[in-house]
């Protein structure tokens, strides 16, 4: 029997031009799964899987429905040298096996050479510039190794995992919906990630809560028996349930008017949503205006004074002088031989021993009992009585009372 070679069809190959990622490398892999399931396989143990367990490693494979054992490709049983009927028989259907299994590893090269670019095998290809002797399995690593990094793998596994929540839209068929996770679920067991049926099932249940006409079936799901929620007759159940809603009108009107009140909400929850972000950047633009103002506010008031500063030992010692020097000037017109006036100086000459002077210092007339003539002060306003009991307060220098003549030689340059 001649074995001719079956079609390919590439167009259910997803051609990818840019470089290969985790999702597009699984996804090309299950694209030619598909294909080689096709293919006639002789190992029973296959079941309908056809040749596609060329592309699946031996732990993904075992995944498969009614898969129980791996499967070992046929080799070339070479010429024929037995002598009977059956063991030609025998001889004949191991090479149509080993034929088909060869047709199908070609057509699996020529699908992955399709979905990728030749130079991403660059470093597989012999001098000639062919990928020969490798494996698809071995092809298919090659791209994870070369493109795919750890980080890559663990930000496909958040996205899958969003995919399982993806939105049912009502307006398509509940099968495209139930595909969607489907593939992110296989996509995320390929990667180690296990997903049951339980989650796929919550995930669609949240889905589906949100459309009031299966109201009533999400409760009628709920009652049964936990042995009869499985996935398989989760989507049977809520694909019948959404078929009989669109055959019937008054559920159509119900719906109808639901989602009319739900489209208002919806509007009325946007409308809130919209009035709390204005109302949110109106109070930032007035909190900026009232800094704005109070900073105008604070560049118009006065400086503040200056603080005094506390002066240094200098300026307190000078201050020290200075007061000394206004003590010794209220004191100038004392008698005695100290003071200012024992010191002398241009303008006042220096006193002799008893108190007498040569030349006359003030211009005045007054006299003092104690201190004589030629004084500043006079008897009612001395500071230097030595004898209060004898000083005459009432002395003058027209009437000195028997008080002192000191300096009375000095009275006539007036």
């Amino acid at each position: 029997m001649k074995e001719t070679e079956e079609e390919i069809d590439l167009t259910a190959i997803t051609r990818n031009a840019i470089q290969p990622t985790l999702l597009s490398i699984n996804r090309a892999r299950r694209e030619i799964s598909r294909q080689l399931q096709t293919r006639v396989c002789a190992d029973p143990a296959t079941h309908d899987h056809g040749h596609s367990y060329i592309v699946w490693d031996a732990t993904e494979w075992s995944k498969k429905r009614l898969v129980t054992s791996q499967i070992t490709p046929p080799t070339n049983p070479g010429e024929y040298t037995g002598a009977t009927h059956n063991a030609h028989e025998i001889h004949k259907a191991k090479l149509l096996a080993w034929k088909r299994y060869k047709l199908a590893q070609a057509a699996t090269l020529k699908m992955i050479m399709h979905a990728f670019k030749d130079y991403h095998f660059l470093e597989l290809q012999d001098n000639n510039g062919d990928v020969v002797g490798y494996t698809a399995i071995e092809l298919f690593q090659h791209l994870m190794d070369q493109y795919v990094r750890p980080e890559d793998v663990a930000d496909q596994v958040t996205a899958l995992h969003k995919v399982l929540e993806q939105q049912y839209d009502p307006t398509e068929e509940p099968q495209v919906y139930y595909k969607l996770v489907q593939d992110a679920r296989n996509t995320l067991e390929s990667l180690n990630e296990s997903i049951d049926e339980a989650t796929l099932i919550r995930h669609g249940l949240n889905q589906f809560k949100e459309h009031i006409d299966l109201k009533l079936d999400i409760k009628e799901w709920k009652k049964q028996d936990t042995v009869n929620k499985t996935w398989k007759k989760f989507k049977s159940h809520f694909t019948k349930a959404i078929n009989d809603n669109k055959n019937d009108t008054g559920t159509l009107k119900a719906l109808g008017m639901a989602n009319a009140v739900k489209e208002e909400i919806d509007k009325n929850k946007e409308n809130m949503k919209v009035f709390a972000q204005a109302s949110m950047e109106a109070n930032q633009k007035i909190n900026l205006l009232e800094q704005h103002c109070a900073a105008l506010m604070a560049e118009r008031q006065p400086p503040p004074p200056p603080q005094q500063q506390t002066m240094d030992a200098k300026s307190q010692q000078i201050q020290v002088l200075t007061d000394r020097l206004n003590q010794l000037e209220l004191n100038k017109g004392g008698g005695g031989g100290g003071g200012y006036r024992a010191l002398g100086s241009n303008a006042f000459p220096k006193n002799g021993k008893d108190g007498t002077r040569t030349c006359r210092r003030w211009s005045n007339d007054e006299y003092c009992w104690t201190c004589g003539f030629d004084i500043k002060h006079n008897s009612m306003t001395c500071k230097y009585i030595k004898d209060a009991a004898a000083h005459k307060k009432e002395a003058t220098a027209a009437n000195p009372m028997g008080g002192s003549t000191r300096n009375l030689h000095l009275r006539s340059n007036l």
